[in-house]
């Protein structure tokens, strides 16, 4: 009986919530449904989603490239840090533009309560 007693107490334990994880019960990444936007909100966002997603694919054409010039960069004779710390440096500068943007964007149309509740998932806005 005490092991049965133990093993409910510490299965308790294992499949326990917290708070923070009920906001995110039947939750898809990149979904905006938990905002309960308004219909104008709505329109709103899903032009700034069509074009964050047109700057993305640019934005993956875009890193391919740099890649490719990173390769290109290894095979030379000499190797060249300074180059790799600048193609880099592009990218970052891309991947921040982007996301700025986007972020600019949301903040103009959200409310307050609204941006509240994006901050819990602004992580999965960040560009990989």
């Amino acid at each position: 009986m005490r092991i049965a007693l133990i093993l409910l107490f510490l299965l308790n334990f294992l499949f326990a919530d917290s708070d923070h994880h009920k906001e995110k019960d039947h939750y898809y990444s990149k979904d905006l449904t938990y905002l309960s936007l308004t219909k104008t909100q709505e329109e709103e966002v899903k032009n700034i989603l069509k074009d964050y997603r047109k700057e993305l694919k640019r934005y993956r054409h875009f890193k391919k490239e740099q890649i490719e010039k990173k390769q290109e960069l290894f095979l030379e004779n000499t190797y060249d840090a300074n180059k790799l710390e600048q193609i880099n440096q592009t990218i970052n500068q891309e991947e921040t533009r982007i996301e700025r943007e986007l972020m600019q964007h949301l903040h103009d149309i959200l409310s307050s309560e609204q941006k509240k509740k994006f901050t819990h998932y602004i992580q999965e806005w960040e560009i990989e």
